[in-house]
């Protein structure tokens, strides 16, 4: 067995006080909370839709996706355009966030594994956490978190 280390960058980002991270590969971009079109009877955590110059794009509550509860909007809140990996083809969505951090290289040996917490790896779409003196960032499955059934649903919504 080989103690092999892959080191792969992140984007770090707060939900409360909670720190998250993401693979870089998934975030098409970063851009400021602008103004949102309500689209009538969608799920709750669809907070609208957004035009990213003229693409519209979902725009999804992501603390509401995870069950958490909803905030005031201030100016540090981000949209994340997150690239979500169906089978063959990637669909873009918008995903508010408290506040967008850096990015960071994680070595994949400072990464603890979901399946070391027992009953959370079916439940959670947290794929592992890591412990850097203290600070606790949890390493988010973006599309499990987003899924392909919960996009499919706000597609058909959008094109009724």
């Amino acid at each position: 067995m080989t103690n092999e280390s892959t080191s792969s960058a992140y984007l770090t980002f707060m939900l409360g006080d909670e720190k998250f991270a993401i693979p870089v590969s998934s975030v098409q971009e970063i851009v400021e909370l602008d103004y949102v079109t309500k689209v009538p009877q969608t799920p709750d955590y669809m907070l609208g839709i957004i035009n990213l110059r003229g693409k519209i794009l979902p725009l999804l509550d992501t603390r509401l996706k995870l069950g958490l509860p909803s905030t005031e909007r201030t100016k540090k809140n981000r949209i994340l355009i997150l690239d979500i990996q169906e089978t063959a083809k990637a669909t873009q969505v918008g995903a508010i966030v408290d506040v967008a951090r850096e990015v960071v290289e994680i070595d994949s040996r400072q990464i603890q594994k979901s399946e070391d917490f027992e009953h959370y790896k079916d439940t959670t779409p947290i794929t592992g956490i890591v412990n850097n003196q203290g600070d606790i960032t949890m390493i988010m499955d973006i599309a499990r978190v987003f899924s392909v059934n919960d996009l499919d649903k706000i597609s058909q919504t959008l094109n009724k």
